[in-house]
């Protein structure tokens, strides 16, 4: 947990800036998204809002004090504005990256083929194993609902995946904003030290968010299942002695 996600989801609120009672976005309630949410109210958030669409996820945002959005069931654009006055949030992190996926309902077809486009540039070759390791079908969904929900002249921070042959982004709605983008890939070493800190002297406990145990010798099985989005399965550790 502090190896890797935790100071990732750390660092994803640093980039988004957060400062004293802000309104924060988090859309990705995976792993990195539920320590996003710890480190946002860390940090100083008054709110945090995370958006999913897999209720044992939003369940578990919902445990840390977040307001929860299923964007299955409500365009989380739409949501954001009725929570916050139609002002938008002050901060957004974007903890899913370029695996996002289509939601339920509200994807026109002009919206439907620039998906199609953006995952033959994305993933242009796939290794699927029937429902397993299949790539995003919407590589930009999320940093457009970003650039849409955050505030003028808030910001965003992006901690999830996107790779250096993928080239779209809703620019020109970010810049009429005024907002600030901010992406990166985590420098562990550096967080780690006071994220020690914060588990020693008792203030966190990310084991808190283990939903499962499994044995070393279970380790493909339970890959398969956590890539399924099963529910339960959103961190588990594995336990090398059994």
């Amino acid at each position: 947990m502090l190896s890797d996600i935790f100071p990732t989801a750390w660092f994803g609120a640093k980039l988004a800036e957060i400062r004293t009672g802000d309104t924060v976005a988090v859309f990705g309630a995976g792993p990195v998204g539920q320590l996003a949410v710890l480190s946002a109210y860390l940090q100083g958030a008054g709110r945090v809002i995370a958006v999913d669409r897999h209720a044992d996820r939003l369940a578990l945002a919902r445990g840390q004090h977040a307001e929860i959005i299923d964007f299955d069931s409500e365009n989380p654009v739409e949501a954001i504005q009725e929570l916050t006055g139609g002002i938008g949030v002050d901060r957004v992190i974007d903890a899913v990256g370029i695996d996002a996926q289509q939601p339920a309902t509200g994807v026109d077809d002009q919206q439907a083929l620039q998906f199609d486009a953006e995952q033959a540039q994305a993933a242009p070759q796939t290794n699927t194993d029937g429902d397993n390791w299949i790539p995003g079908d919407a590589p930009s969904q999320v940093s457009q609902w970003a650039a849409q929900a955050v505030a003028k002249a808030g910001t965003i921070g992006i901690i999830g995946v996107y790779p250096q042959t993928f080239d779209s982004y809703p620019i020109g709605v970010t810049m009429n904003k005024n907002v600030t983008v901010k992406a990166g890939n985590c420098n562990h070493r550096h967080y780690i030290p006071q994220l020690v800190e914060l588990v020693t002297n008792g203030t966190v406990d990310p084991a808190l968010l283990l939903t499962g145990h499994e044995p070393m010798t279970d380790v493909i099985a339970a890959y398969r299942e956590f890539d399924r989005r099963e529910p339960g399965w959103i961190k588990v550790a594995l336990n090398p002695t059994t």
